[in-house]
């Protein structure tokens, strides 16, 4: 199955602003687009979604989990995902049910493309949600994480 979303559509028809930044939704539905009272996909079903996350200079995301796989794409800015600098390019790989943060913006902000090929109603913010996470961990989901970097030289963002 091919995907494709036009970016002037989705500027113009999925963007909003969020507490420290902005979301803009480029393949599929999340929560937040969804028809009020649509019923969630089951867990088996393909749902591709990507979309685009830009946080302003000092923006902070607190450690998380989601229920879906994900990449994310850091195209833009710079910071901290946990423990490791994000400048340049940077790929970030987590497993459904595995905890990381948070997520830093740096001076410039940061950018970065979420792709899923599954469901995800949300964040699960950690110590609110660290019983949900524990239950999926005695049954199937084990924490996998990975970050490559591309150390090459990117344009500084501008919005």
């Amino acid at each position: 199955m091919i995907v494709t979303a036009d970016s002037a559509h989705a500027h113009a028809t999925q963007r909003r602003k969020s507490g420290n930044g902005w979301h803009t939704t480029f393949i599929g539905e999340n929560r937040r687009t969804r028809d009020p009272g649509a019923p969630e996909p089951d867990d088996a079903t393909l749902y591709p979604m990507a979309f685009l996350v830009e946080k302003d200079p000092g923006a902070v995301v607190h450690p998380h989990f989601h229920r879906a796989d994900q990449y994310q794409v850091v195209v833009a800015g710079g910071g901290r995902l946990g423990r490791h600098a994000l400048a340049g390019v940077e790929v970030h790989y987590t497993d459904a049910y595995s905890a990381y943060g948070p997520i830093v913006a740096g001076e410039d902000g940061i950018a970065w493309f979420t792709l899923r090929n599954a469901w995800d109603p949300g964040a699960r913010y950690m110590r609110d949600a660290r019983a949900e996470l524990r239950a999926a961990r005695a049954t199937n989901h084990q924490h996998r994480e990975a970050v490559a970097s591309c150390r090459c030289r990117t344009r500084r963002w501008r919005r």
